[in-house]
């Protein structure tokens, strides 16, 4: 049975794309940070599943990974590892505190260094792997390609995780372990529900007027995502695939996402930005 190691199964992306890949004859080895959450995942998927308690950020723990991993995979490789897990600190740049600002890069950037390397010789990079080298797939996100204000944090951490999906894929060629960055906007997940509420501590700045607006921009946002098995369906077809693409971009208006960050002068982009957010609180990153 091939098998699939997945950070961040506890739900939305990470929790779909465990059930569908069980049903699809896999075996998921996840991580979770709660017991709770790993015994309503036993009982969701009795088989085919190894559950590991773990923060990403916990690096003894991450350092730990290859002795389960003997143990579960019995001298068979990896087929891919998905690097999910991830968090989301909005709020504006100046006033964003410098912890959530480190903890924002810890997760999504040092977190799947930290996992990736620790899991390359399970997908290939070692001289005697007998195996068909494995791919690793990074969940990032249209906020890797385009910046939105009060927004910065999560964007920075996923601007870095795209370069280095790139760097890792160049550099990993010779091995033959592929490299693919998933980069969905809007999908309907908790990620960004969690954060209802949280900009509140910025009313007494400048920035008042915006937080007046940011929990509909949240809610608004939030109406116009996608289903995340659209997402769990791409992360099956990419492991089935003998030649995948480097990048998907996920997203319901392709078309207008590309004109704005590939051929509308940044100036003018800076423009329609703020006069969407002064007009009322329509304004969703794209």
């Amino acid at each position: 049975m091939k098998s699939i190691f997945l950070t961040g199964i506890s739900s939305g992306i990470g929790l779909d794309a465990t059930r569908l890949l069980i049903e699809n004859g896999y075996r998921v080895i996840g991580t979770v940070r709660k017991e709770a959450d790993k015994q309503n995942l036993i009982e969701q998927f009795p088989e085919n599943l190894d559950i590991l308690i773990m923060d990403v950020t916990d690096y003894e723990k991450v350092e730990k990974i290859p002795e389960h991993l003997y143990q579960i995979l019995r001298n068979q490789p990896l087929t891919a590892l998905i690097n999910n897990a991830g968090i989301a600190e909005p709020g504006p740049l100046m006033y964003l505190e410098d912890d959530r600002f480190v903890k924002q890069i810890e997760v999504n950037v040092m977190a799947v260094r930290k996992m990736t390397n620790t899991l390359l010789p399970f997908l290939g990079m070692k001289e005697d792997f007998a195996h068909a080298p494995g791919k690793i797939i990074n969940i990032s996100s249209i906020s890797g390609l385009f910046n939105s204000p009060f927004n910065g944090a999560y964007c920075i951490s996923k601007h870095a995780l795209e370069s280095m999906s790139e760097v890792y894929r160049r550099e990993l060629i010779p091995f033959g372990i592929d490299v693919i960055a998933i980069q969905p906007g809007p999908i309907k997940t908790k990620i960004w529900q969690k954060n209802i509420g949280t900009l509140e501590r910025f009313r007494k700045t400048e920035f008042k007027s915006i937080v007046d607006k940011a929990d509909n921009m949240i809610m608004n946002s939030e109406k116009n995502a996608l289903p995340v098995e659209v997402i769990s369906k791409l992360i099956l077809k990419i492991i089935d695939s003998k030649n995948p693409k480097s990048h998907y971009l996920v997203h319901k208006n392709k078309w207008i996402f590309k004109f704005l960050t590939g051929w509308m002068p940044t100036r003018i982009v800076d423009k329609l930005i703020w006069k969407k957010l002064k007009g009322g609180d329509s304004y969703r990153p794209v």
